[in-house]
């Protein structure tokens, strides 16, 4: 029997932004951001104590001892990621239960940790409410408030937090919360029916039921129309009679005005009102739906990429392509851009990776790469004839395994977290008292040597 491990852990998702274009488009560009995004993280889940428990495609799930532990790790691995050779990733991390063997894992936790993720901006590490009460008092980690989201198969509400270190890609943007005005909604023409309306039609035509037909109450309408005609052409000594549906109608006139506007609406308007209430389910939705914003602010930066570009403003163009290549990475425009830009400031290195990663991502036009001219200084490097000979492609090694891309604060001395792990594990084999551990703790808490 399979054997199963339950535990109360911070869990972690990550993945790789537009890993499946990239398979798509270039299998070995994907496969060698895959490599390097592997080896970024079993060094820093070994630095941070946190245990990979599935590898699947472009990304990952781990758990963590504790929320703090979970978050510093998702920031140093945004900001190793993000030096050369750059892999974008979204994480997101979430405290709860995880049932899990060597071959699968599940249970509340991960379908929160999951989401949290999807909603997460490439560059980014998104945490649910639970791990930020653990980590708001932490001194090296600060957070933003995003709001509350209902997440697919999860039952209540999920509040949402960005961490912002430095180097931590931040939404620049607000999205629309429960309780914030939401615009107005038109229903369909026709769709509702006015009270002032029903109660004309009852007091001047309520003898012939035009206000029945009116609230699409049709068999009272003709019973109304019915007995009128029954009454005054068909059958004799019944004229009489014609004054009861003229009453009727007044009284319904009298009963109109004087009714609540809400229990009009939920009695002859109650298709009216859901299909308005869905309309605005479904505005909220697409409104705060990040993936939507994600879309409008890729598209936004672009445009202002090319603007100042356009204006040889190259600075702010690199400025912007930068941030629009980080919400959708497989854009090959926005790298070829890029590309031009660095040629143009003569940073060759950095405009060959730009241009190799176009290429990768469908640039096909050889001959633009071959006459444009702001890739003139690239095109007269020694580098950029190797890069031609060979398909237009860069023939580019990952890094080898070391410290380079680690943040500088790490390659010194360990963090005051990895301390207290330390400490802890000799706390817990025995190598410390109780009285030595807690005096140890005290003193990394105040700084003191």
């Amino acid at each position: 029997m399979e054997q199963k491990e339950r535990r109360l852990a911070a869990i972690m998702f990550t993945d790789i932004v537009g890993y499946s274009s990239m398979m798509q488009k270039n299998e070995e560009l994907a496969n060698r951001m895959r490599v390097r995004h592997r080896e970024v993280f079993q060094r820093l889940h070994e630095r941070f104590g946190g245990e990979i428990l599935q590898y699947f495609g472009d990304g990952t799930l781990s758990i963590f001892p504790s929320a703090a532990a979970a978050v510093e790790c998702g920031v140093a691995l945004q900001q190793a990621l993000k030096k050369d050779p750059p892999v974008p990733i979204r994480i997101g991390i979430h405290t709860g239960d995880i049932t899990f063997s060597e071959e699968e894992a599940y249970g509340d936790g991960v379908n929160v940790a999951a989401r949290i993720e999807s909603l997460c901006v490439p560059g980014g590490v998104f945490i649910s409410s639970k791990v930020y009460d653990d980590v708001k008092n932490h001194s090296r980690l600060r957070a933003k408030p995003l709001g509350a989201f209902q997440l697919k198969n999860i039952h209540e509400d999920v509040s949402v937090y960005a961490i912002s270190n430095e180097g931590i890609t931040v939404p620049e943007y607000e999205w629309q919360t429960p309780g914030q005005k939401k615009a107005p909604v038109r229903a369909r023409k026709g769709g509702r029916k006015k009270k002032w309306v029903a109660a004309l039609l009852a007091l001047l035509f309520g003898i012939f039921g035009a206000h029945r037909f009116y609230l699409e109450q049709r068999n009272l309408g003709f019973l109304h129309l019915g007995f009128f005609f029954l009454a005054a052409f068909i059958i004799p000594g019944l004229d009489e009679l014609l004054g009861i549906p003229a009453i009727i109608g007044f009284i319904d006139f009298i009963a109109f005005l004087t009714m609540p506007k809400a229990t009009f609406d939920d009695k002859y308007n109650k298709a009216a009102v859901e299909e308005t209430k869905a309309a605005l389910e479904q505005q909220e939705a697409q409104a705060r739906h990040p993936k939507q914003i994600l879309k409008e602010q890729f598209e936004q930066y672009r445009q202002k990429g090319e603007e100042a570009y356009r204006d040889y403003d190259y600075e702010g163009a690199i400025e912007y392509l930068i941030k629009a290549i980080e919400i959708k990475y497989d854009d090959p425009e926005a790298h070829f851009l890029l590309a031009c830009c660095y040629s143009v400031n003569e940073e060759v290195e950095k405009a060959l990776s730009h241009l190799d990663v176009a290429v990768a991502f469908g640039l096909d036009d050889s001959e633009r790469i071959r006459s444009h001219g702001d890739l003139s200084f690239l095109r007269v490097q020694p580098a950029f004839q190797a890069f031609q000979q060979n398909g237009f492609r860069l023939v580019k090694e990952l890094p080898p395994a070391g410290s380079e891309w680690l943040d500088p604060d790490d390659s010194g001395e360990a963090g005051l977290l990895e301390q207290l792990n330390q400490l802890q594990r000799l706390w817990q084999s025995g190598e410390l008292s109780d009285k030595e551990y807690q005096l140890r703790q005290e003193e990394l808490k105040s700084g003191k040597d």
